[in-house]
C-alpha cells in the first residue's frame, strides 16, 4: 500500500514537469537576404560590355552594376539630337517671316491713314459745300477729292499691309513645324531610353552576390534574359525553411526558434519565426538521408535570428520552433 502512495505521489510531483517540457519541431531550410537575392537581368537582347562592379562590393540602389556594348544606341540619340535641332531651326524658320513689332507698328500706321482719310472725306465735303455756294473754286474742290481718294488709297495699301504680315506665315505651316519638333522630341526620349536600358542598375543596396555573365557574352538565351548579377542586402538574413504539413497548423509568427546544422558546427543561433506562407508546396529541400521522404507536402516559414548572423547566402541550415 505504501509503495502504491508512493508512486501516485511521484506521479503527482513529476507530471508538472513533464507537462512544461519545450516540445519542438525541426524543418530545414537555407539562408538568404531578407530582401532576397535579386537575379538581375538587362531588358533587351545584346552584348555584355563591361561590368562596373566587383563580387563582395557594397552597392547603394540607383548605382550601375553593368552595361551592354551601345555604340549603335549612342549614335542613334546623336541623330536623334542633330534630328531635332533641325526641327527646331526649321519653326524658327517659319516664324521668322512674323515679326510682331513690326506687325505692332503697321497696325498703328493704319490707324493713322484711317484718320487721314476720314478728314480728307469731311473736307471734301466741306468744299463741295463751299464750291454749291460759289465760295470754292473747281480746282479747290478737285484738288481736296484728289487729296480725299490719295489717302483712301494709302488706308487700303496699309491695311492689305497689316493683312499680308499677319498671315504670312499660314497657321497649316506653324503646325507642321510645330509638329516636326515635337516627333523629334519624342523621337530623342525614345533614343535616350533605350540607351539608358543598356545599363544595369541596382534597385536596392546590398552586396553583389555573383556576376554570371562574362563580357562578350549574349545577354539573351533563346529568347529569354540571362541574369547577369545577383544582389543581395547582407545587413539581414533569414532562413526560408520548409516544415511537415502534419506541423501546419502549430506554427505562428513570434514562434521563438533556433537556427542550427553543420556549417555552424555547435552553434546554436537564438531566433524567431517572422512569417508563415499561407499555401503549401512540394518539399524543395532535402537533408539527403536514407530515410527522408521526398513525396509530402510542406509549408515554408521564415525565421529571423535575433541579432547578427553572419554566414553565408545559400548555407542549408536546420531550425527548431518551439510550438508550446
Amino acid at each position: 500500500m505504501q509503495r502504491y502512495a508512493y508512486l501516485l505521489l511521484s506521479f503527482l510531483v513529476l507530471s508538472p514537469a513533464v507537462s512544461a517540457e519545450q516540445r519542438w519541431i525541426q524543418g530545414i531550410g537555407y539562408v538568404e537576404p531578407a530582401s532576397e537575392v535579386r537575379r538581375l537581368a538587362f531588358k533587351h537582347p545584346g552584348i555584355l560590355g563591361e561590368y562596373h562592379v566587383q563580387i563582395g562590393q557594397q552597392i547603394k540602389s540607383g548605382d550601375i552594376l553593368a552595361m551592354q556594348q551601345n555604340r549603335e544606341e549612342q549614335t542613334a540619340v546623336t541623330v536623334a539630337e542633330s534630328q531635332l535641332l533641325a526641327a527646331k531651326a526649321e519653326l524658327d524658320k517659319v516664324l521668322a517671316g512674323v515679326n510682331p513689332y513690326e506687325i505692332e507698328a503697321k497696325k498703328h500706321a493704319q490707324h493713322v491713314t484711317t484718320l487721314d482719310a476720314e478728314y480728307a472725306s469731311r473736307k471734301l465735303d466741306r468744299i463741295e459745300h463751299l464750291r454749291n455756294n460759289k465760295y470754292a473754286s473747281e480746282d479747290e474742290r478737285d484738288l481736296a477729292e484728289t487729296n480725299a481718294k490719295l489717302k483712301q488709297a494709302d488706308s487700303r495699301r496699309l491695311h492689305a499691309e497689316t493683312r499680308f504680315l499677319t498671315h504670312f506665315v499660314r497657321d497649316v505651316d506653324k503646325q507642321v513645324a510645330q509638329a516636326q519638333v515635337s516627333v523629334a522630341e519624342a523621337q530623342l526620349q525614345a533614343a535616350q531610353r533605350r540607351l539608358a536600358e543598356t545599363y544595369l542598375t541596382a534597385p536596392i543596396d546590398g552586396t553583389v552576390l555573383e556576376t554570371i555573365l562574362r563580357v562578350g557574352e549574349s545577354t539573351f538565351s533563346v529568347g529569354s534574359p540571362e541574369p547577369a548579377v545577383l544582389l543581395g542586402n547582407m545587413a539581414q538574413l533569414r532562413v526560408r525553411a520548409e516544415i511537415d504539413e502534419n506541423y501546419a497548423l502549430a506554427l505562428k509568427e513570434g514562434q521563438k526558434a533556433l537556427i542550427f546544422g553543420r556549417g555552424l558546427g555547435d552553434r546554436e543561433i537564438p531566433a524567431h519565426v517572422s512569417l508563415v506562407k499561407q499555401i503549401m508546396g512540394k518539399k524543395t529541400v532535402f537533408a539527403k538521408t536514407a530515410t527522408e521522404r521526398k513525396d509530402i507536402d510542406v509549408i515554408q516559414i521564415f525565421v529571423e535570428p535575433d541579432g547578427e548572423m553572419q554566414v553565408p547566402i545559400g548555407l542549408e541550415v536546420n531550425v527548431k520552433v518551439a510550438i508550446n
